[in-house]
């Protein structure tokens, strides 16, 4: 059995052969790709749910959609099947919820990695019930009222940024975010998350 019991773990078997083989099933993206995407979707959703959680309505609303997550990570045999099973029907849902205009940050991360709408908002629709379905049972296992779940969401969103940052190349991907400069003199991930999701907070 696979415990998920923290971001930077989920990354890390996200990035494993089996894990890329069932993500690449699920949404048909090329593997030499689809590691980094999934990278980047993580931190991009999580730092879009904490950001709608910085208000009282946006702690309630996740708080309440997480009731309905429960039990999808924990315990799990592998993290492939997690993958397997995942509805992107309702990843889409969080998705809009998350971003609002979840056409926009499509859009934006398509022109900058010539990766096709269809095959990020793919990747981006798996991710998204992954990660509420942890956040649903951290919530479970903590106790955690709607403050708690914004602190925990919060946290793992920076986690993710960290994560991303220290473990995996991902600048590639954005030329017109990185072009010749090195990460860090342009803001590295934080500075590509904040550009994708522009004006939409």
């Amino acid at each position: 059995m696979v415990q998920i019991n923290d971001i930077s773990e989920m990354m890390g078997e996200l990035n494993k052969e089996s894990s890329i083989q069932a993500l690449g099933s699920k949404t048909g993206v090329d593997a030499s790709i689809l590691p980094k995407l999934a990278v980047v979707a993580i931190p991009l959703i999580l730092r879009a749910l904490s950001k709608n959680a910085e208000s009282k309505a946006g702690k309630d609303s996740l708080s309440d959609a997480l009731e309905k997550h429960k039990g999808k990570t924990k315990d799990v045999s592998s993290i492939e099947d997690v993958v397997k099973k995942v509805d992107t029907d309702d990843g889409d849902k969080i998705l809009d919820h998350a971003f609002g205009d979840k056409d926009k940050v499509v859009d934006q991360i398509a022109a900058q990695t010539g990766i096709s709408k269809a095959e990020v908002t793919k990747v981006l629709a798996s991710m998204a019930p992954m990660i509420l379905g942890m956040l649903a049972d951290k919530k479970d296992a903590d106790g955690l009222d709607a403050d708690g779940v914004a602190k925990q969401t919060d946290i793992f969103s920076k986690q993710a940024e960290e994560t991303a940052t220290n473990n995996f190349d991902i600048t590639d991907l954005f030329p017109k975010q990185s072009g010749t400069a090195t990460p860090s003199a342009t803001g590295g991930l934080g500075g590509i998350l904040g550009s994708i999701l522009g004006n939409l907070f």
